[in-house]
């Protein structure tokens, strides 16, 4: 076994990594999509982001490697050699490598033949972490693996530099009477993008003797994120529902969200709207993320027709919508997809589900479920929202079920309004 050597920039990229703060702290979805994503596309088993500390790899998020395996010793880690270089490194057959054959990781758990490691750059230029792929088997990484390997990995840098946005915004708080004038121009622009995504939301005038009743919640962050959320009539007997989330804060992201939500409502859209994974993937065309200032969105996209009572969808690296039935059974509605923008014509699927009369559907953001409380301040996650949604189905009281969510969500972060992002929630009661 050949052990890696030390960059000759190791003392800044140590720092570089040490000033994200990421090192030892718990998982993030928005990191284990990522890693899933990538484990689905390339067609492994294996597949996790590691930082490369003084003397260990960490792992920030796996998916395929024992739960209890945190990190590794960085003299024994095919990630230490990768972060030598700016392409990703390659190994095809570790068997017949002279710097792994007889390496741990090889010879024991988790037998490793193939390795494919992208480094990951800080915002300064420094290689401080990898996406990696694993296979037990050896296998040959072809143009069109690299190209995705490649677009996966920028998917990874972005979080990564999106940490010291966030770093840097709080700094900006902590010393806002110093940019008081700047600070106004910009609360100003925030405030005439957030009036103007508020025009583009839908009308809630909906009969009560129609068969399908609508509801829906949307909160503006203080950063103004890119969520928007719809419904409308395809025909007479269609009628689709549909939230998007477009990466990152500000004018920019809200702008690209506006765009995408008024692609959906004109249904000028190609190919057929009442199609789910066809509309999907009709979007991830329109939207390149290359031509978007490298932003992508994810959606949640279905259709109800009212005459089988079927409700068609499919999502695009959006989390599951949740179905509720009159009895407060639970169903997720949605299985893992490539977000919208990142890879050119990619296919998706679309599901199927009968609605049972007096069902509801919820379509939300992450705005509302990405939020740290409780008395141990743990992230509420997608189990905590669906909790606190069939609470909402199960008391009867003054408010109305989404304003229950919205006040039990506030209640978890300790009674705090204002949300870190956007919030948005809808729900479909299917009444008849």
């Amino acid at each position: 076994m050949i052990a890696p050597v030390l960059p000759e920039n190791e003392n800044e990229r140590l720092a570089s990594l040490h000033a994200l703060q990421l090192l030892d702290t718990p998982n993030e979805q928005r990191f284990d999509r990522i890693v899933a994503l990538t484990k689905a596309v390339l067609d492994v088993p294996i597949a996790y982001i590691a930082l490369i500390d003084s003397d260990r790899q960490w792992f920030k998020s796996k998916v395929g490697m024992c739960d209890t395996v945190t990190q590794t010793p960085r003299d024994e880690s095919f990630c230490g050699h990768a972060i030598l270089q700016d392409t990703p490194l390659i190994i095809e057959d570790a068997h017949k490598d002279p710097r792994f054959f007889d390496n741990p990781m090889v010879t024991g758990e988790p037998f490793v033949r193939f390795y494919a490691g992208h480094p990951l750059q800080s915002e300064a230029g420094h290689n401080i972490a990898t996406l990696c792929v694993v296979d037990t088997s050896a296998r040959t990484f072809t143009d069109e693996d690299m190209e995705k390997f490649h677009r996966l990995a920028a998917l990874a840098e972005h979080e990564l530099s999106m940490l010291g946005v966030i770093a840097t915004q709080r700094d900006m708080i902590e010393t806002r009477n110093a940019l008081v004038a700047s600070q106004q121009a910009l609360a100003r622009e925030l405030s005439e993008a957030a009036d103007y995504v508020y025009q583009f939301l839908p009308s809630r005038e909906v009969g009560i003797d129609e068969p399908v009743l609508i509801d829906y919640q949307f909160i503006a962050s203080s950063r103004l994120g890119g969520d928007l959320l719809g419904y409308h009539d395809i025909d007479d007997d269609h009628q689709a529902y549909w939230l998007l989330d477009v990466t990152g804060h500000g004018v920019g992201a809200s702008l690209l969200s506006v765009s995408a939500g008024n692609a959906i409502r004109s249904g000028q859209l190609a190919g057929d709207p009442r199609d789910p994974a066809a509309l999907v993937a009709t979007l991830n065309n329109a939207f390149p993320m290359e031509r978007n200032n490298d932003k992508f969105f994810t959606i949640w996209y279905g259709v109800y027709q009212r005459s089988t009572r079927t409700l068609t969808y499919a999502t695009a690296g959006h989390h599951p919508a949740l179905l509720v039935d009159a009895q407060g059974n639970q169903q997720p509605l949605g299985m893992p997809g490539l977000m919208i923008g990142v890879i050119p014509d990619n296919a998706y699927e679309a599901q199927s589900v009968v609605i049972k009369p007096g069902s509801k559907l919820y379509l939300y953001s992450d705005g509302l479920y990405e939020i740290r409380g409780g008395e141990e301040d743990q992230l509420l996650g997608l189990d905590g929202i669906a909790e606190i949604i069939g609470q909402a189905n199960r008391g009867s009281c003054s408010k109305t079920r989404l304003e229950h969510v919205i006040a039990s969500v506030r209640a978890y972060q300790h009674g705090e309004e204002s949300f870190a992002d956007d919030v948005s929630l809808l729900e479909a009661a299917f009444v008849k």
